[in-house]
């Protein structure tokens, strides 16, 4: 029997079971519920906090967004109304520039476009000349040249495909006699552009004001990286969802996260949208959500703490109890459960309880192990002569052949196994010739030795796959699996021959007696009942014949051979 442990022992056993508890026990389960339950309750109030903030923050940057669009919308249509109004006047009839703008048009077939281009204007405004134009388009006025990088002049039809290609101002060109010279359709230069795209001072710091066309190619560009916007594209039918009111997410070339919103700029077919990073928009959100995320963590491990140590002190005779169990489940029946420092509890009488049922239990297993092994010498018994029994259920006792049951069954597994593979199937029934004499004259001592006699030749002769059982009496039975008829009738002839070779010298007599054999042969052609009676009436007819022969079924008297 084990000493108990002393205290200091024991409290030591226990923090050691309490460092490697599993989840199965139940102070993990008590401490992951309280942990669980804080880390849902914490992560639902933090997230509806992270969330409201985030949409508040949305809110206050779509309506920035929005008043900025607005405005510089409404700053547009002023300016595009202002540049129209000086295009039509510079090129009103009478005015210079409009007579040497007949000239021109009269030397170039009516739908070829003609081209000028600022000496400074960026390579990015309208269509390439080269592409487009074949001739050139005569010095425009100063009051156009410093507000338009490029301006093309023709037939409508000829500039329809420089629409698309800058944010563009177009007026007709009178002609003196009445109707139009052509259509003058002008890039808006860069400083204009400049000019109406600055976000402004109530702008969110970092944002960028772009013109797009509906394709969401970006025209041009203000603000804080502007010129890598050139030329990108933009979402634009996610942009102008909700009429403006609503923020966007999509990423630019480069990867980078960006949030946005966009307005038609008038009815230009263009669209003004005004975008800013998605990291900067909402540092503030993101700093928030950093400080809750740090709170939650601290309050969630503050609680677990107070909970495993509540539970510790709970289940510390609990975790005493069921370590001294599990040793004793191991096999250390001798092991003896300490008791708590507590012992006059509930606790301490279950642990009394429990070390007076190992006791019990221990002597118990002795006994039942004295039981056990006399119980499995009783079944080598048992089995042992079950085998025999069953061994002398299918076995003849005289000849040691399987007996007439056995034959039966194995005829049935054979007649089902060549029903499904066609194989041939032979059968042999051997009778002993006027056996009945020679028990008369000798006694039926003398007969059992002929009958044992037979067997051993048959066994010397049949195949090991060939069945041999006494059926009865004198008469004994092989069936042949996989042996057509003349397979048979060459292992009957055999044994006939080998039995009437042998000369046997049986009772008290020293003089030899000759034994013969009478043999039927038949063919299984799918019918059982017929397949053995065929075998029999071929025996009856070896007897009928004289004896000492074999015969087939189906045939006539004759012996199968000479």
């Amino acid at each position: 029997m084990a000493r108990p442990l002393p205290p200091s022992e024991e409290n030591a056993g226990v923090s050691v079971e309490l460092s490697a508890v599993s989840f199965n026990s139940v102070s993990t389960r008590i401490i992951a519920c309280v942990f669980a339950a804080t880390v849902l309750s914490t992560a639902i109030v933090s997230a509806l906090c992270i969330h409201a903030i985030h949409l508040d923050l949305a809110g206050r940057i779509v309506a920035s967004f929005s008043e900025i669009a607005n405005a510089r919308v409404e700053a547009w249509n002023a300016r595009r109304a202002e540049l129209a109004a000086l295009v039509a006047a510079e090129s009103a009839v009478g005015s210079p520039w409009q007579a040497e703008l007949g000239r021109a048009r009269a030397d170039v077939d009516a739908r070829t476009a003609l081209g000028w281009r600022a000496p400074d204007a960026p390579e990015a405004s309208g269509l390439s000349l080269d592409k487009l134009l074949a001739g050139e388009l005569p010095e425009p006025p100063a009051a156009i040249a410093e507000r338009f990088d490029v301006l093309f002049f023709g037939h409508p039809d000829a500039l329809a495909a420089s629409a698309d290609g800058c944010i563009s101002i177009e007026a007709d060109v009178p002609a003196e006699s009445g109707g139009t010279l052509g259509r003058l359709l002008g890039c808006v230069a860069r400083t204009e552009l400049d000019a109406l795209l600055q976000p402004g001072q109530a702008a969110p710091s970092s944002s960028r004001v772009l013109v797009a066309n509906l394709h969401g190619t970006v025209l041009a560009a203000s603000g804080p990286g502007a010129p890598t916007r050139l030329a990108d594209t933009i979402p634009v039918p996610d942009l102008i969802r909700r009429g403006g009111m609503e923020l966007s997410d999509y990423s630019d070339a480069a990867g980078r996260a960006l949030v946005g919103l966009a307005v038609p700029l008038g009815r230009t077919g263009w669209f003004l949208a005004v975008e800013i990073e998605h990291a900067r928009a909402f540092a503030r959100a993101i700093d928030v959500t950093r400080t809750i995320f740090i709170a939650a963590v601290v309050v969630v491990i503050l609680f677990s703490l107070i909970a495993y140590k509540i539970t510790a002190a709970i289940m510390q005779p609990i975790h005493a109890l069921s370590s001294g169990a599990q040793r004793i489940l191991d096999g250390q029946i001798d092991h003896q459960i300490p008791l708590p420092a507590i012992h006059d509890d509930e606790l301490g009488l279950l642990t009394r309880t429990f070390n007076a049922m190992m006791q019990k239990l221990r002597s118990n297993q002795i006994e039942i192990e004295r039981d056990r092994l006399r119980l499995a010498e009783k079944n080598e018994e048992l089995q042992s002569a079950n085998e025999v029994l069953n061994q002398l259920s299918i076995t003849d006792g005289l000849t040691k052949l399987h007996n007439h049951r056995y034959f039966q069954d194995h005829l049935t597994r054979e007649i089902k196994r060549v029903s499904r593979t066609n194989a041939p199937l032979s059968l042999i029934l051997v009778d002993i010739d006027d056996f009945k004499q020679l028990n008369d004259s000798y006694g039926h001592a003398a007969g059992d030795e002929v009958l044992i006699s037979l067997a051993a030749i048959m066994n010397e002769n049949a195949r090991e796959s060939d069945l041999i059982a006494r059926y009865g009496g004198e008469e004994f039975v092989i069936l042949m699996p996989n042996t057509d008829l003349a397979g048979a009738v060459h292992l009957a002839e055999k044994i006939r021959m080998a039995v009437e070779a042998t000369r046997l010298i049986i009772g008290d007599r020293m003089k030899p007696t000759d034994v013969t054999i009478s043999l039927g042969v038949a063919l299984y052609k799918g019918n059982r009942r017929e397949f053995f009676a065929e075998a029999d009436r071929a025996l009856y007819r070896a007897k009928g014949a004289g004896k000492n022969c074999v015969i087939i079924a189906g045939s006539d008297d004759a012996p199968a051979l000479s």
